[in-house]
């Protein structure tokens, strides 16, 4: 459905009465839902605080656990041992689901990093308590002797670890405390935040009115803008299309009546290019071969070899015949004769590089441009195309002599002495003459 733009306009009046109401409702909902998340957000933060107390707790337990089993050697004090780490390591897991903030995971982290040395200094605390089993009078002399010298090394053992615990105990004190107060200190701010929002959104709904208003008015103009801009650009694409700059485009605008016009005005640029380039085309290229023709290849020639002048760079010309083309014609008609020039075309094609130009001369004969190419580079282009060709596959091939399809090749370069374009075709011809004379497919190279 196509909106004119009388319609716009009376759209966007409406639109504007339509966002004022909604946006005093949006603001209300919005209220709603903050202090919904608020009120979601205080258990977490309950649950967090009571979990780091918990583990606080566990910790302690732990800690006393270990200090009755040294000091009374009770076995069930040491199974007893296991629960509490374990019920430490669930609270641990508990504080990881709650999703703490930044500052709480790093508190965290340090913690469970503090826990687990906790832990493994506690187990050598139990490994290094003093044995009170004194060796029987069964046993020998010596093994009493060693057994009263391990007593002070085991005692002073326990001593460094049960310091070396107790400080760990106290940092793990120190960051359990930490969580409890962050937890306590984020109860507080929900509460505070919940009863700003709650005024800040009164305050947002005396003062949205005005804001809608001035919205209006800026959407008015921002409407009006809409149509003249677009009126502005299709004015200056005219004046482009005048002035010959066919690659212009309007930007689409929509699909109002000047929207339409935009599409129409980019639809007629884009045909009137495509004709240009078409023609351009048709003029420097070959229709059946697609090389560009003998006349654009002489002007790339010109330019070609005044670089070469200028620059002191070796610039070199090749020309092609395809031997015994007649025959083949004769062999098997004129149609596939067009076959074997497009098939022996891409295969040139393939042979050169990209910065390198093939042109048809005319007939079954090819021109090829090497610049930069010298004397000695030249003929190794050359004898690479010849064998490139005698050692592809074509159609119809076992009717020419030796079963293959040849060609013969002269070439020339301005590495010996600067040269004109002309002189360049006629030697390079000359030296195609020579081959074809000598007995085709071969090379023969024409210097200065």
């Amino acid at each position: 459905m196509t909106i004119n733009l009388k319609l716009k306009f009376f759209l966007a009046a409406l639109l504007t009465v339509f966002f004022t109401v909604s946006y005093a409702f949006t603001v209300l909902r919005g209220q709603n839902n903050m202090d919904e998340l608020l009120r979601q957000n205080l258990p977490k933060s309950q649950a967090i605080l009571s979990s780091a107390l918990e583990l606080k707790h566990a910790v302690v337990l732990y800690d006393d656990l270990i200090f009755r089993y040294i000091a009374t050697s009770d076995p069930l004090l040491l199974e007893e041992i296991p629960g509490a780490k374990k019920n430490a390591d669930a609270n641990i897991e508990s504080l990881k689901k709650l999703s703490p903030g930044p500052v709480m995971r790093g508190l965290l982290s340090d913690l469970i990093d503090e826990k687990e040395a906790y832990f493994s200094d506690a187990q050598k605390l139990i490994a290094a308590r003093p044995k009170t089993d004194v060796p029987s009078e069964k046993q020998s002399i010596l093994e009493m002797i060693k057994w009263a010298r391990s007593v002070p090394e085991r005692q002073t053992r326990l001593v460094l670890l049960s310091a070396g615990g107790r400080a760990r105990l106290a940092k793990l004190y120190s960051l359990c405390d930490r969580l409890c107060d962050l937890s306590k200190q984020d109860i507080q701010n929900l509460q505070v935040r919940s009863e700003e929002t709650s005024r800040t959104s009164r305050a947002i709904i005396l003062w949205s009115g005005g804001v809608i208003i001035a919205a209006s008015v800026l959407l008015t103009l921002l409407l009006a803008l809409s149509v003249l801009v677009p009126l502005h650009r299709l004015l200056q694409g005219i004046k482009k299309i005048i002035g010959g700059d066919l690659a212009f485009e309007i930007p689409p605008s929509g699909n109002d009546e000047i929207g339409r016009l935009t599409q129409a005005f980019n639809h007629m640029t884009r045909q009137l290019k495509e004709k240009e380039e078409r023609l351009v085309k048709e003029t420097i290229t070959d229709a059946l071969t697609g090389l560009f023709n003998f006349r654009y290849f002489q002007e790339v020639l010109k330019a070609e070899t005044e670089r070469s002048r200028r620059y002191k760079r070796p610039l070199s010309v090749l020309m092609l015949d395809i031997d015994h083309f007649k025959k083949y014609n004769d062999a098997h008609g004129h149609e596939m004769g067009n076959v074997l020039l497009k098939d022996l075309t891409q295969t040139l094609k393939d042979s050169l590089r990209p910065s390198d130009m093939l042109a048809r001369y005319g007939g079954e004969e090819f021109v090829a441009l090497l610049p930069d190419t010298d004397d000695a580079q030249g003929k190794q282009v050359a004898e690479r195309l010849k064998e490139t060709v005698c050692s592809s596959s074509f159609p119809g091939q076992e009717t020419q002599p030796g079963g293959i399809v040849s060609v013969s090749i002269g070439g020339t370069s301005t590495s010996a002495a600067p040269a004109s374009p002309r002189d360049l075709v006629l030697k390079a011809d000359k030296g195609l003459y020579e081959a074809k004379e000598a007995g085709r497919n071969r090379v023969v190279w024409t210097g200065a």
